[in-house]
């Protein structure tokens, strides 16, 4: 481990733009201390503090996500000394890698969004997905048995259900924040039924037991959180 990267706290929540309606949260150092590294060199790639971010309205907030993810970007530091670091890598905003590139930015990663799975013949799974209160559609795999048999009373949809740009950018899979809350049925043969369900569906009255409430970070466009 280089000497520069201990004790370092990674205490700064960034957020970018992936999309018209997701902004990707994530935690980093205090990039601005870095030799070499400007407010303006951070401010090109759409950095935004988390206050900063909750000020937006209508955006949904993601942190710890599979997908999307937005393009990651380096530079090289000039004049570092000896012993410090000497390179930096980042998430960049999907709408800023133009500014990021006159500022010197170079792309490492392309970002990607989710990929969804529609039932087939020869697969006996598809992607699930569920919608929370922050308007986000969280997307996992399920059983198509399962579908058929819950899936309209836990209020899901398949992947061909999302037609339009806005639901397809509202689409987040594997995340921490948003993750939507989780059901349990015993089922006829003495074991016991569980997945997610979307946010505001009556599934007591079919039958379901709430063990888990979703989790969503709350910004401007609903209240304070």
């Amino acid at each position: 481990m280089p000497s520069y990267t201990r004790n370092v706290a990674r205490d700064q929540l960034v957020f970018v733009a992936c999309n018209t309606k997701i902004l990707y949260g994530f935690k980093t150092k205090d990039l601005a201390s870095l030799s070499g590294v400007s407010s303006s060199d951070l401010t090109a790639l759409g950095h935004l503090t988390s206050s900063a971010a909750m000020g937006q309205s209508g955006k949904i907030y993601v942190v710890g996500a599979s997908a999307p993810k937005p393009p990651r970007v380096n530079k090289k530091l000039s004049n570092a000394a000896v012993g410090t670091q000497k390179s930096i890598s980042t998430y960049c905003a999907k709408t800023a890698l133009g500014a990021a590139l006159t500022a010197g930015w170079n792309i490492s990663k392309n970002g990607h969004g989710v990929t969804l799975q529609a039932a087939s013949a020869s697969s006996g799974s598809l992607t699930a997905i569920a919608t929370l209160s922050d308007g986000s559609k969280y997307c996992f795999p399920m059983n198509k048995a399962d579908f058929d048999a819950h899936g309209a009373a836990l209020g899901l949809e398949a992947s061909t259900a999302i037609t339009s740009t806005s639901e397809k950018d509202s689409l987040v899979r594997g995340s921490s924040k948003p993750k939507p809350g989780r059901v349990s049925k015993k089922t006829s043969g003495g074991g016991t039924f569980s997945s997610f369900f979307s946010t505001g569906t009556d599934v007591a009255q079919a039958g379901y037991n709430i063990t888990e409430e979703e989790i969503v970070i709350v910004g401007a466009s609903n209240s304070s959180p």
